[in-house]
């Protein structure tokens, strides 16, 4: 239910909180930051301490870059990774096909595959400065709609559109909601943001907390105080 996001400078601050969260926590996200400092190799260290990575370096290039890309995502054993919608319908289709073809091959259990719909540090005048018109919730529904016909488990959203997208395309259609905030915690950046007990009643599948455990004085503290929100 709660991926923690590991938005470090370093592998060893990083591990050092995996090593503190275990037996609480068992899914973290390597992200752009730690992954361009470490490698793949954080990821197995990761999981080397009983842990599921979730890779978000949302990929978004040609269809045969992004699977070479994933290729090594698939090789060091990643529980979920992410594209980005934005690609479009074959980019999708393709690299979908391609993650279940590589794991059949390599006898091993498929990654999750989900796609970036649209950033939760984004609001409507965000996606007008580029271009789009349609309002939020028409732009993440249309995304998330090419994402499921392109053979995809699901999307990144903010967990306010989470309903839109399970009445539409289904309960098993996977959500992955960062911008979470807890009601002690700040925004930051984010714009669109949830409290964790909303994004579990809206019926998100993962919730994505970074800052409000990472920066707290004392993660384990933290996370035991969202579990309780949450409860």
């Amino acid at each position: 239910m709660i991926i923690v996001a590991l938005d470090f400078d370093n592998c060893s601050k990083a591990l050092k909180l995996v090593d503190e969260l275990k037996g609480r926590i068992k899914r973290f996200k390597v992200g752009l930051e730690l992954f361009s400092r470490c490698g793949i190799e954080v990821v197995k260290n990761i999981k080397s301490k009983g842990g599921e990575v979730f890779l978000d370096l949302k990929y978004f290039d040609i269809p045969n870059t992004v699977k070479s890309a994933a290729k090594v995502a698939i090789e060091a054993g990643v529980w979920m990774y992410n594209v980005h919608a934005l690609g479009g319908y074959d980019f999708l289709r393709e690299v979908a096909e391609f993650n279940r073809e590589y794991s059949d091959k390599l006898g091993i259990e498929r990654p999750l595959l989900i796609a970036v719909t649209v950033l939760t540090s984004m609001n409507e005048d965000d996606l007008k400065s580029i271009g789009i018109n349609s309002s939020v919730n028409d732009t993440v529904l249309r995304l998330a709609e090419l994402s499921k016909k392109a053979g995809l488990d699901g999307v990144v959203c903010s967990a306010k559109e989470v309903r839109l997208i399970k009445e539409n395309l289904g309960e098993d259609f996977i959500t992955v909601t960062p911008g979470i905030r807890p009601a002690w915690s700040e925004k930051n950046d984010q714009k669109r943001v949830v409290t964790p007990k909303d994004a579990l009643t809206l019926g998100t599948n993962y919730m994505v907390i970074g800052r409000p455990i990472t920066k707290a004085s004392n993660p384990v503290l933290a996370v035991k105080k969202i579990l309780e929100e949450i409860n």
